[in-house]
């Protein structure tokens, strides 16, 4: 204890100690959940299949697994980055015959050695690619959702 501590405890008396016993279950809230949310209920934005979207990194193309307006998850890599490490990559994407390609700086979130996968949350593009980008995100989710009715 310092000398501050000192003269507020002389001046107010002791602090009152925090009761650190754990709740009782009655206390607890029953209609809350114990299990955390999966994935799928954290996203904010749709997640579509990567067909037609590549990433390259480092000079080295890599399949797009699935991706989103903030996001994608490539296969197959091998290089060294590394769990929240920031990240420069191209974004390209081939749909209706039409191929879009832009820059982009992200951040890794999570890398899977023994599956080769890098996942990396990124900063919205500039325009037009932003604007293309939701509108192909909303027509592939659209056909994504129609084909698992």
């Amino acid at each position: 204890m310092g000398l501050f501590d000192w003269l507020f405890v002389a001046r107010n008396g002791p602090k009152p100690k925090a009761d650190r016993r754990p709740t009782a279950t009655a206390d607890r809230d029953p209609t809350a959940d114990s299990a955390p949310p999966s994935s799928a209920e954290r996203r904010r934005v749709p997640r579509v299949q990567g067909l037609g979207a590549r990433v390259i990194i480092d000079a080295v193309e890599y399949d797009v697994l699935d991706w989103a307006e903030n996001s994608f998850r490539i296969a197959g890599y091998d290089g060294s980055l590394i769990e929240r490490q920031i990240v420069h990559f191209r974004f390209l994407l081939v749909y209706r015959e039409e191929t879009w390609e832009w820059p982009g700086i992200g951040r890794v979130v999570r890398r899977d050695g023994e599956r080769r996968e890098l996942a990396v949350i990124f900063q919205a593009p500039e325009e037009p690619f932003r604007t293309r980008l939701a509108q192909v995100i909303d027509v592939l989710s659209q056909q994504e959702g129609a084909q698992n009715r």
